[in-house]
C-alpha cells in the first residue's frame, strides 16, 4: 500500500510539473519564497513596500523581490503594478532585483531569465533600468559576489584590485602610476 501511494505522489508531482507550474521556479523547493507570499504579493504588489522590515532598506528590497521572482516568475505582471505605484528610488532597487533574479535563473533556467530581460527591456521605465545596470556593474566589479536569492547584497564593489596584466599601474582602480623599476611579482 505504501508503495501505491509513494507511486501516486510522483505521478500526480510529474503532472503537475508537466502542466508548466515546474517551470515557474528558478531554485530548489528549500529556498523559495511560499505560496502564501507569493499569493499576498500577487493581490497587492505594494505590500511590499509597506513592509516594516523592507520600508526604507533598498537592499532588503532588492533581496526580498528577487527571492520572489526566482521562486516563481509569474509575478512579473505583480511587479509591473509595482513599478507604477513606487517611488523613483524603490524602482532603482527594483531593477537591482530583477537582475538579481535573473542571474540566478542563468545556471538552471534559462528561458526565465530570458523572460526578465524581456521584462525589463518592454517595461521601459529609466530607474528600473539603471538599477539593472548597476546590479550587473556590481557583480562584475566583484566578481566573487554570488547572486542568492536570500537577499544578501553583493560585496562591495569599491575594492577592485589591480591585476598582475596592468602592473605598471597601481592604487584602487589602477589610476596610479606604479614604480617602473619595482621587481616584477613571482608567479607562486
Amino acid at each position: 500500500m505504501g508503495g501505491f501511494r509513494a507511486a501516486l505522489a510522483l505521478a500526480v508531482l510529474m503532472l503537475v510539473c508537466a502542466a508548466g507550474s515546474c517551470e515557474a521556479q528558478c531554485v530548489e523547493q528549500g529556498e523559495r519564497v511560499s505560496a502564501e507570499i507569493l499569493k499576498v504579493f500577487q493581490m497587492e504588489p505594494t505590500s511590499l513596500l509597506r513592509d516594516r522590515d523592507v520600508r526604507g532598506d533598498r537592499n532588503k528590497l532588492t533581496g526580498r523581490l528577487a527571492a520572489y521572482v526566482v521562486s516563481d516568475i509569474t509575478i512579473l505582471s505583480a511587479v509591473r503594478a509595482l513599478v507604477s505605484e513606487s517611488a523613483n528610488v524603490e524602482r532603482t532597487s527594483i531593477g537591482m532585483a530583477l537582475r538579481r533574479a535573473q542571474l540566478i535563473c542563468v545556471p538552471r533556467k534559462p528561458e526565465n531569465a530570458q523572460k526578465i530581460s524581456q521584462f525589463v527591456q518592454k517595461l521601459s521605465d529609466s530607474a528600473v533600468s539603471a538599477g539593472y545596470s548597476a546590479e550587473l556593474e556590481a557583480v562584475e566589479f566583484n566578481p566573487n559576489a554570488v547572486a542568492s536569492p536570500s537577499g544578501s547584497a553583493p560585496g562591495s564593489a569599491t575594492n577592485k584590485p589591480s591585476g598582475s596584466a596592468n602592473s605598471l599601474m597601481s592604487g584602487e582602480w589602477s589610476t596610479d602610476v606604479g614604480d617602473p623599476f619595482a621587481p616584477a611579482p613571482l608567479p607562486q
